[in-house]
């Protein structure tokens, strides 16, 4: 081999090395629930949604009529599932009436900017990949973390029918997540399903 070829043809393993020893994040986000871990994700991350709610904050609307609209960029069973959940957990914790808006003393809007799965992985994996079908490709993990979450996310508007002034409240997020570390030897899972 001349001198001037032995360049770029170290040059090009030591790339291809680089690239098959890298650590790599990928994120895919699913919209389906066709399985128990993904249905429990979700529901269990906006009942924690629902937990962030401080008693403190509606202690003046106990008893209260209130109406609630919930909102989220497409109409989703997951959006519908919240509202259901959240009305039941203003009835049950501060004593509202859920009632027509032009009946209630108070309008909450609430406005979701998550209601899903997302799954993530992290760390250093070698992939082998198959040229004849890159869709056979796969990946051996060195040290990896693979990580599939429940996520929720929401702000709450709360008009006041008789004044209208409208107050903002603090963003709440809640995070559920079933993870798995992984090695060449041995797996371990880093679960908040179970809590």
């Amino acid at each position: 081999m001349s001198r001037p070829l032995c360049r770029p043809v170290l040059a090009a393993a030591a790339l291809s090395s680089l690239v098959l020893l890298s650590a790599c994040s990928t994120r895919q986000v699913y919209d389906k629930h066709s399985g128990s871990t993904a249905q429990r994700l979700v529901t269990y991350s906006i009942h924690k949604l629902a937990k962030e709610m401080k008693d403190e904050d509606f202690e003046a609307m106990r008893g209260k009529k209130i109406h609630l609209n919930s909102h989220f960029v497409v109409q989703t069973q997951d959006l519908r599932y919240a509202h259901e959940y959240f009305e039941m957990e203003f009835r049950k914790r501060f004593g509202m009436q859920i009632v027509k808006e032009q009946d209630a003393d108070y309008v909450f809007d609430l406005f979701f900017y998550s209601i899903g799965t997302d799954q993530d992985t992290y760390g250093l994996t070698v992939p082998l990949v198959n040229l004849s079908d890159t869709s056979q490709s796969i990946s051996i993990d060195i040290l990896a973390m693979d990580m599939y979450h429940g996520i929720s996310e929401a702000k709450l508007f709360i008009t006041d029918t008789h004044t209208q002034a409208i107050e903002e409240r603090d963003r709440w997020l809640a995070r559920v997540r079933t993870d798995k570390v992984s090695t060449p030897i041995f797996s371990f899972p880093v679960s908040s399903l179970e809590d």
